[in-house]
């Protein structure tokens, strides 16, 4: 076919060249075009015989009138387009629209007046268009029967969410192996970036068996098929157990002061991790007896076809104690909260494959008090090494003077003064007197 015309157009240039006959003009245009909301698109005329005499852009208004856009009569272009700068011709005479607006939607006539000043022309629609500019967003929920079945076999519902396009975009879900899933779906009106755009919801209805992925994908003639920035997955897992021991809170109800006092009553909270099924918390007092919670709940977890539990207890203080919440059916995830006059303590443990304790944090008021002990200890120790080391040199110093003394045969008279006809042992303010004396230094 392209062949053909080729053949056609260049039959008629021969013609209208050596025969001088004058062909009626001939306009086309494509019958639509796309242009990005905030781009610069162009609208391409073509038309034959080349020479003109002018071009002339129209636009059809709502009472199928003609706006005149912008023109060109030989070298010079003029228009209310031009002058606004929202339009221009482009040197093959395609109209550019720029910055593309909501309002310069429309149909768009290319007018061309040959030299022979007969005319013809074409019209385009023209759309303004916006697409996604992220990948679709995935939520889940899950009713009342979901959370109470508690197994895999529980139905999620899921919906995949587009951002807002113009026209709306297209949602398939797949399974892992490709294959298409029945959804329902749905095209919204949203208007926040430009009136006539949608946002499209697809939700789905799936009994996880196994380990599933799942994938949203949005399609439409804008961005195509299959395009990797358009496309969400989720992961769905048979069973999934917490990472981390279950995490408690407390606040004060009653007799809340700085510290814990008889009589205080406390709302102590444990939450556990991210679960499927859902897990049972139970609180256990210093005996090892359960303690009755006043309220529990199951809600989803941020991770699809996960939950989260909450069990509450109300405690009042009336000696040191020690409460634990233990994750049911995992061995050594738990919390032991230690209640005591100093405050509240919380440390958290959970056990290796192997059975070994693992610590995961908080503080143990035990702990606390065994390492004060040890710093007070070692605070004694440094300063009796210290004391012991200043009597040292203080001895030492105190004997050589008495035996620099004791050398001389002045120095002996001085130190051992006579008392009377016998001598006597020197007293401690003798050696004072004797070093003072400069008569007797060495």
């Amino acid at each position: 076919m392209a062949s053909a015309n080729a053949i056609l157009s260049s039959f008629l240039i021969f013609i209208t060249a050596n025969f001088k006959v004058a062909l009626p003009v001939t306009v086309t245009t494509p019958e639509q075009v796309n242009i990005p909301l905030g781009r610069t698109g162009e609208i391409p005329c073509n038309f034959y015989p080349p020479s003109y005499a002018a071009i002339y852009w129209t636009r059809r208004d709502d009472a199928d009138g003609k706006e005149h856009v912008i023109s060109r009569v030989g070298e010079d272009v003029t228009g209310s387009g031009f002058d606004s700068g929202n339009f221009n011709l482009t040197e093959d005479n395609a109209l550019q629209i720029r910055y593309m607006q909501l309002k310069d939607e429309g149909r768009y006539e290319c007018q061309v007046l040959d030299t022979n000043y007969e005319d013809d022309a074409s019209e385009t629609q023209v759309i303004a268009i916006v697409t996604p500019e992220t990948a679709p967003r995935i939520t889940w929920s899950c009713g009342d029967q979901c959370i109470s079945q508690h197994g895999p076999s529980s139905i999620l519902n899921l919906t995949c969410t587009s951002d807002e396009a113009k026209p709306p975009v297209k949602l398939i879900w797949t399974n892992d192996q490709g294959t298409p899933i029945e959804a329902v779906s749905s095209s919204t009106p949203n208007g926040t970036m430009l009136v006539g755009s949608s946002v499209t919801t697809s939700t789905i209805q799936y009994v996880v068996k196994r380990n599933n992925t799942l994938t949203c994908q949005a399609e439409s003639e804008m961005i195509g098929k299959r395009s990797s920035e358009q496309r969400s997955t989720v992961k769905l897992y048979e069973s999934v157990t917490p990472d981390e021991a279950p995490s408690v809170t407390t606040t004060c109800v009653n007799h809340c002061r700085t510290g814990i006092d008889v009589g205080t009553l406390l709302n102590l909270t444990c939450t556990s991790g991210e679960a499927r099924p859902p897990i049972k918390l139970k609180w256990k007092n210093s005996h090892g007896s359960p303690i009755v919670t006043i309220s529990s709940d199951v809600q989803v977890g941020s991770t699809v076809g996960t939950f989260v539990t909450t069990a509450v207890i109300q405690y009042t203080f009336k000696s040191n104690t020690t409460l634990t919440c233990q994750a049911a059916g995992l061995t050594g995830q738990m919390t032991i909260v230690q209640l005591n006059e100093m405050g509240i303590g919380t440390s958290a443990h959970r056990e290796n494959l192997n059975g070994s304790e693992i610590d995961e944090g908080g503080f143990d008021l035990v702990t606390i008090l065994l390492v004060a002990v040890a710093v007070a200890v070692g605070v004694v120790i440094i300063l009796g090494i210290a004391v012991a080391v200043l009597y040292k040199k203080n001895k030492e110093y105190v004997d050589a003077i008495s035996y620099s003394y004791c050398l001389s045969k002045d120095g002996y008279n001085s130190f051992f003064p006579r008392s009377g006809k016998s001598y006597h042992r020197a007293e401690p303010e003798d050696y004072i007197r004797g070093y003072s004396d400069e008569s007797h230094k060495l």
